[in-house]
């Protein structure tokens, strides 16, 4: 089959908001319908199976959505260029090879994996309560750079306020400044001892301040301010290091810290299953994926032995260079067979 036109498709569909999203599926729908395939929508993810929705082997995951568009499409005779082109539409077209090719396999298209992961989150939890017990592996296509990776940072935005009391700029004495308190928070953040894990190189946690309001005129000193952090992990329990940390300070009185509320949050996850990552060793090359995605979810809620592979650099996502490379997307296209095998003996 000529994956091109189909994927030239779905790229030109701009599903970074919840419109977009529905027009893809529709599409999508159309295509497994000319094709006589079942397919529905079921707690917000695209669903395709060829029995029933409970006979599969191996789920077989990406995502349509995309960040918000940098790049309209466009194309020349060696790569695909345009935003999501490989975040993860050519990785959806990856997993759509994978389940025409194999039997019981699930093909399950998430909707918004860039924002807050309800769809994936929710369609787990349904599908734990259809298959209980039931043994199962997972592939989850991001831009991997056709390495199969065996695990995934998690990520969290984690949210710092900090209170004081308004008054005169000039009245700087005994003065609890919520912007100077930050600024320590900052600093502190900086040296938390956090893990480091080795795969085929040395993979960190990082705390990283990427969003601070506060202040209402210069002349002020302000009784509030927050600052956001993204959190990145390879390790467990990170937000309850960075809570303790924070509340054995001299400051600690003055601020309050939580997770950002409103989504649903991937934690670290690594593949624990070493006959597996020797056997899968032999014909990829092991790495590790350096960003967040929903592997987590399927390993969470169905116990379910999850790795991770597809097409494209990540370096290049949610940039304004993101290109295809298109002999790439047929080693992908021809690799994913192989892989789905392996995963399921």
């Amino acid at each position: 089959m000529d994956y091109l036109p189909i994927l030239e498709d779905l790229i030109k569909i701009k599903t970074d908001n919840k419109i977009g999203v529905r027009k893809a599926f529709k599409y999508l729908s159309n295509f497994f319908n000319n094709l006589g395939i079942d397919n529905k929508v079921v707690e917000g993810c695209f669903v395709a199976y060829k029995d029933n929705i409970e006979n599969f082997d191996v789920i077989l995951n990406s995502h349509i959505d995309t960040v918000k568009v940098q790049l309209d499409f466009k194309k020349d005779d060696k790569y695909f260029y345009g935003t999501g082109v490989i975040d993860a539409k050519a990785n959806v077209i990856l997993m759509i090879h994978a389940f025409l090719n194999s039997d019981k396999s699930l093909l399950v298209i998430s909707p918004d994996e860039e924002t807050e992961s309800n769809g994936i989150y929710n369609f787990c939890q349904y599908l734990k309560r259809k298959i209980k017990n039931k043994k199962i592996r997972g592939i989850v296509s991001e831009p991997t750079d056709l390495k199969v990776c065996i695990g995934h940072k998690g990520r969290f935005e984690y949210v710092v306020e900090s209170f004081g009391k308004s008054m005169h700029a000039s009245s700087v004495n005994n003065c609890i400044n919520p912007i100077e308190i930050l600024s320590k928070v900052i600093l502190d953040l900086k040296n938390i001892p956090l893990k480091k894990i080795k795969v085929d190189k040395i993979y960190s946690s990082s705390i990283t301040p990427t969003m601070i309001k506060g202040g209402i005129q210069s002349n002020i000193v302000p009784d509030y301010a927050y600052v956001l952090f993204d959190v990145r992990s390879v390790e467990e329990d990170i937000i309850n290091k960075i809570s303790n940390f924070l509340d054995n300070k001299e400051y600690s009185k003055y601020i309050k810290n939580r997770l950002n509320l409103g989504r649903h949050y991937a934690d670290f996850y690594m593949l624990k299953n070493k006959e597996l990552i020797d056997k899968l060793s032999k014909y990829y090359e092991i790495s590790f994926f350096n960003a967040t995605c929903e592997a987590y979810y399927i390993n969470k809620f169905l116990n379910a032995d999850v790795v991770i592979y597809g097409v494209g650099k990540l370096e290049y996502a949610h940039s304004k260079n993101e290109f295809l490379n298109l002999n790439d997307f047929d080693k992908g296209i021809k690799n994913i067979e192989k892989l789905v095998e392996l995963i399921k003996e």
